[in-house]
C-alpha cells in the first residue's frame, strides 16, 4: 500500500474530463495510480504522470467522439467502401430517391430519416456501434409506419426483419400480439395449413380464433 504522505495528493483534482476520487491502491508498482470518475460515469485507473501532462483526458470516450467526428469529415476516403456506409446510403435511397426501386414503399408512404442521420454519417455511425450493430444484422424500424430514428430502429437478424414486414398477418389473443407464424410455433402448428384456413375466413368475413387455433392443437 502506497503512503499517500509521500505521493502528491491529487484527489478532488480535475484532468480534462476526469475527477480523481482517490488513489488506487490495487496497482503494485512504483508509479502511482488515481481512481478517475470520467463525466461519462465510468470509473478508470490513471498514472500521475499521465493526469499531470494531459496525455490522458478522459476514459477513453472523448478518443471515440473525435474517432467520429473523423470518420465524417473523411467518409468518402475512409468508410465509403464499408457495410455501414452502404446501409446508411441504402436507407436514404428507399427514403428520398423517387428512382430508388423500393422507393413506394419508403419514401412513397412518407417515411423519413431523422435530420440527426440524414446530415451525419457520424451520428449514425455512433449510434450503430453503441446499439448493437454486427455484420449479419440489418436495420430494422421498430414500428413499420415510423421514421429511422434513434428510437424507432434497431440491428434485426433475417428472421426478425421476416417478422416484421407489413404483409405479416397480426393476430391479438387477449392482450398479445403476434405474427401468424409466431402464433403457429407457439401452438406448434402447421403454418401453410394455419395460413390456409385464416384465409378462407377472411373471404367468408367469419374469423373465430378459437377454429383456427384450437382445433389444430395437438391433444
Amino acid at each position: 500500500m502506497k503512503d499517500i504522505k509521500r505521493v502528491h495528493d491529487l484527489t478532488g483534482q480535475r484532468f480534462g474530463r476526469l475527477t480523481v476520487i482517490g488513489i488506487d491502491e490495487s496497482k503494485n508498482t512504483r508509479k502511482t495510480y488515481w481512481l478517475c470518475q470520467c463525466d461519462c460515469g465510468k470509473i478508470t485507473s490513471t498514472r500521475s504522470d499521465r493526469l499531470i501532462s494531459e496525455r490522458v483526458k478522459s476514459c477513453g470516450c472523448y478518443k471515440s467522439e473525435q474517432d467520429a467526428i473523423r470518420v465524417s469529415k473523411n467518409h468518402t476516403h475512409k468508410q465509403s467502401g464499408t457495410r455501414l456506409y452502404g446501409i446508411w446510403m441504402g436507407m436514404k435511397g428507399r427514403c428520398y430517391n423517387p428512382n430508388d426501386p423500393v422507393y413506394k414503399n419508403w419514401g412513397g408512404r412518407g417515411i423519413e430519416v431523422c435530420d440527426e442521420w440524414r446530415n451525419d454519417f457520424a451520428c449514425f455511425y455512433k449510434w450503430a456501434v453503441e446499439n448493437g450493430y454486427k455484420e449479419d444484422l440489418t436495420i430494422d424500424r421498430i414500428n413499420n409506419d415510423g421514421n429511422y430514428t434513434p428510437k424507432n430502429c434497431r440491428w434485426a437478424s433475417p428472421k426478425q426483419q421476416a417478422r416484421n414486414r407489413r404483409s405479416n398477418i397480426n393476430i391479438t389473443i387477449g392482450n398479445t400480439t403476434k405474427t401468424l407464424t409466431e402464433w403457429c410455433e407457439l401452438f406448434d402448428l402447421p403454418y401453410k395449413t394455419v395460413n390456409a384456413r385464416y384465409k378462407r375466413m377472411i373471404n367468408s368475413g367469419q374469423i373465430s380464433l378459437d377454429r383456427l387455433f384450437k382445433r389444430l392443437t395437438p391433444r
